[in-house]
């Protein structure tokens, strides 16, 4: 599935990427958007980063379909700004 992506973050620590935020569209006719992270770590939902520094849009969409929920605190972080949230 193509997600439409809105926006992503990334954060890296000593030059390593360690986490990628995704911002996406969910419910079109809706716009009600949703936020998906991953992280490097293996309990990051059904797909986890392998630390590349430059990600492909091909894991930045699999972190949109199969990344954890973002929380709360970081969506407002990461994602800032009125949105509808579907969660």
């Amino acid at each position: 599935m193509n997600y439409k992506i809105l926006a992503v973050h990334m954060t890296y620590e000593n030059n390593k990427l360690t986490s990628i935020a995704v911002l996406w569209i969910s419910s079109v006719p809706l716009n009600r958007v949703r936020a998906s992270y991953a992280t490097t770590g293996v309990n990051s939902g059904y797909f986890f980063l392998r630390g590349n520094e430059n990600p492909t849009m091909d894991e930045i969409q699999r972190v949109a379909g199969m990344g954890m929920n973002l929380p709360d605190n970081l969506k407002k972080k990461y994602f800032p700004g009125k949105r509808n949230w579907e969660r």
